[in-house]
Formats: structure tokens, C-alpha cells, sequence
């Protein structure tokens, strides 16, 4: 990154001195939010103060939005929206479907064929209009290897149905698969369900699914992946044959041991963010008095203290945010390397001369020029 200083008159600006600090990652480092997020203040601020982007954790299920045939509720989703816009916070969709039986809503489960069917698309229109334009992705049928509910009902084809329906309700959002047992192994399983997954996505796929992404979900639990690390990058290689963008989309780990959680979050996050095919990570739990696992599950313990996983993040984060000073050359140009992101810059030049500006590095355009003219600031 190149920034060139030229002083009223358009004229190279040589040997003032430059200060930036990036802002704002581009890079998404998010996290799940849920109701807690309209009531509890500290929670909004932890939050903001760590993650750039956002997926709700219930609040825009079928289960949480439909509480009967044609009572729709999106209040407290509306109002969480309403929060992210003010704090330029950008939303995952999750989800419009969740596959397994067992997460249906319970007005659901017992209807016949053509009430299911009539529910389905009733519930597709309603939620992808509801959110359009404001949802950036949208998690068509959570879980799809895990489940079975709509396909045993209404046929092999419901799935490419959903993505393709939701395509035409919203030809602007990042329609992406979800399924977890993909980076680790699951509680419940013996063995990793990668090779099942991609082989799953790419059935999707040559049926004509307009999918855009693929969601890995994350979740860490008894899997010694501290012991064989490359396990992680491999996994994710596999997926990355897709060609599709990839997003770890529900991170968390909850061992007893605090340093334990902290080097898995970090082998994690090291590997993904490396990976050249994963464009994001949300984490899916960051405060124990909200946690689905635990209290040791998270970044924060109930009192907002944080623990060694939140101590590690916190240095991940900083480790890959740029600071950087020095004095323009004889062009008034002065190089840095940085991540991508917005920044501020100060620039002092003779005198009391001092200016605040900012700028952004954006992503995928190579090495970058920014021109700031130095002037005097009251």
C-alpha cells in the first residue's frame, strides 16, 4: 500500500510524517447474536467491541418466526436488525430450513403432504422477503446430511426447489449449504463426514441448485485436533474442491481446560484464515451466560472476564490489524504493508500542520495508491 502526500498546491509532499491504524478488518470475524443482544447492553458492547459481522442464533428459524400456520413473528429479529444497520454490522440468514425432524415446528410435523407443502412455500416467501436486502447469505436447509424431514415428505427434488425458489425471491443473497461434522468429528459420530458432504454439495449442484457457498460449521468437542493439526487444513481442502467460497460458520470449543480451548480456537482460526478458499468465521458462542455448551465455552466467563480463549482471540486480533509510521520520500510517498480493512491516518507536516483522513484497502485489487492532501486543521 502506497500513500501520497501532496500539500495544497497538488506538490509531493516530502518528508512529512505518516501514522495509520487500521479501523476495521475486511476480512469477516463474526459471531452469533441472540435475543440477549436487544436487552443486555454489555453484551451489545462486548460484541461490537470484537466481531464485524453477525448471524442470529435463533431468532430467524421457521421454529422462532412461525408459531402457527400464517402467525409469523420477526419482532425481536426486526429489532436486532435494526441494531446491526446502526452499527454497520453485515447479517448471515440462518436458516430457512432445518432438515432433521426434530427441529421442526411442532405445527409442522404432523401435517399431510399438501399442508406440508403449502407450509413450505409459505414459510420460503415469507422469510425471504421479510429479510431481502438485508440478509447478505441465507442458510437454505441447515443439516441436510442429518436429516431427512422434507425429503422423505416431499421428494429427492425439495432441496434444489428451496435454493431455487429462494434465488427468485432474492436474486442478491449468498445462498449457502450448513452442516456440521465436516472440520471435526461430532460428539455423536466416529468419524469426520467430509468426503460425504462435498459428494452431497456437488449432487446439489449438478441438479441445478444455485448454490453459492458452503458453511462448515465448527463446532470443536472431543476430537484431539491439537495433536494432528494438518487434519484441519485437509479437511478444508477437500471441501475447497467445490470451487465455492467457504465460511466456518457456528466455531466453538468447550473443553474444562482454558488453555486447551485457547490452542484450538487458534490452530482454527490460524488454518481458516489462511486457507484461500475461506472468505469468513463466525464463532457461535463468545459469552458463557449465553452459551448453548457450557460456561466454558466462549471468549468471556458470566462476569465479562476473559478467559484464556478470549486472551488468545484478543491477540489473534491484534496480530492480524496494522499499525504503521514513517516519513514520505522525496515523491511524498510513503509504503506499508497492511490487511485489508479501513483506516485512519494522520499526517503532520511542517509547523503545527496536522491532518486526520481516512481511507480503505480494499480487497482483491493488488498493490493499492491512496493520494491525501496535507492541510492545516483547526
Amino acid at each position: 500500500m502506497q500513500i501520497r502526500v501532496v500539500d495544497e498546491q497538488g506538490r509531493p509532499a516530502a518528508g512529512v510524517t505518516v501514522e495509520v491504524r487500521q479501523t476495521r478488518k475486511a476480512f469477516p470475524f463474526g459471531a452469533a447474536v441472540g435475543g440477549t443482544l436487544v436487552r443486555n447492553a454489555q453484551y451489545r458492547d462486548f460484541f461490537k467491541a470484537h466481531f464485524n459481522w453477525a448471524v442470529f442464533e435463533n431468532e430467524s428459524k421457521w421454529y422462532r418466526n412461525g408459531r402457527g400456520p400464517g402467525q409469523e413473528d420477526y419482532a425481536t429479529a426486526d429489532a436486532m436488525v435494526q441494531w446491526c444497520r446502526e452499527n454497520g454490522i453485515p447479517i448471515r440468514g440462518h436458516c430457512i430450513f432445518w432438515e432433521p425432524e426434530k427441529w421442526q415446528p411442532r405445527w409442522v410435523r404432523p401435517l399431510d403432504v399438501e399442508q406440508l407443502k403449502a407450509a413450505v412455500e409459505y414459510r420460503m416467501d415469507s422469510a425471504v422477503k421479510h429479510f431481502r436486502g438485508t440478509f447478505v447469505h441465507w442458510d437454505v436447509d441447515n443439516e441436510m446430511l442429518h436429516g431427512s424431514f422434507f425429503k422423505d415428505r416431499l421428494g429427492e427434488d425439495i432441496h434444489v426447489w428451496m435454493y431455487k425458489r429462494a434465488r427468485e425471491l432474492d436474486p442478491d443473497v449468498k445462498l449457502f449449504t450448513n452442516e456440521f461434522n465436516v472440520l471435526s468429528v461430532d460428539e455423536n459420530f466416529k468419524e469426520v463426514q467430509t468426503d460425504e458432504y462435498v459428494a452431497d454439495v456437488r449432487r446439489l449442484l449438478e441438479q441445478g441448485a444455485p448454490i453459492d457457498g458452503v458453511g462448515i460449521q465448527g463446532h470443536i468437542w472431543f476430537e484431539d485436533i491439537l495433536a494432528h493439526p494438518e487434519v484441519i487444513k485437509q479437511r478444508l481442502d477437500k471441501v475447497a474442491a467445490l470451487k465455492l467460497p467457504i465460511w466456518i460458520s457456528e466455531f466453538d470449543v468447550a473443553d474444562a481446560d482454558e488453555k486447551a480451548n485457547a490452542d484450538k480456537l487458534e490452530l482454527v482460526y490460524r488454518t481458516a484464515y489462511s486457507h484461500p478458499a475461506v472468505e469468513g468465521i463466525m464463532m457461535w458462542v463468545f459469552w458463557a451466560g449465553a452459551s448453548w455448551r457450557g460456561p466454558n465455552c466462549g471468549l468471556a466467563r458470566r462476569d465479562w472476564t476473559l478467559n484464556e480463549a478470549g486472551k488468545r482471540f484478543e491477540a489473534l486480533m491484534a496480530e492480524w490489524s496494522t499499525t504503521a509510521s514513517g516519513r514520505c520520500d522525496t515523491a511524498g510517498v510513503f509504503a506499508f504493508d497492511g490487511y485489508h480493512g479501513d483506516y485512519a491516518v494522520t499526517i503532520k507536516g511542517p509547523g503545527d500542520s496536522v491532518s486526520h483522513q481516512t481511507f480503505t484497502l480494499a480487497v482483491g485489487r493488488g498493490p493499492q495508491t491512496v493520494t491525501l492532501q496535507l492541510r492545516k486543521e483547526q
